[in-house]
């Protein structure tokens, strides 16, 4: 197991362990901390994204707004 495996491993098994009042206050936490939930909410549009079919588009044509205008 690599060391960031089991880093994440060692706190999947502590968040496991939590109470449920544990639970929520630690998702509490999370929510307030806005760098954090960002992070999360990224991941989170990633997973997404990758179950969605469509044309890929390189982040500086999507910024500039030339995406997507080709196929218009």
């Amino acid at each position: 197991m690599q060391t960031n495996e089991a880093t994440v491993e060692v706190f999947w098994r502590a968040y496991e362990t939590l109470k449920p009042s544990e639970r929520r206050a630690l998702a509490e936490r999370i929510l307030r901390d806005r760098k954090l939930l960002d992070d999360f909410l990224d991941h989170v549009l990633i997973e997404k994204a990758k179950h969605v079919k469509g044309e890929a588009v390189t982040l500086s044509d999507y910024e500039s707004g030339i995406a997507g205008k080709a196929s218009r």
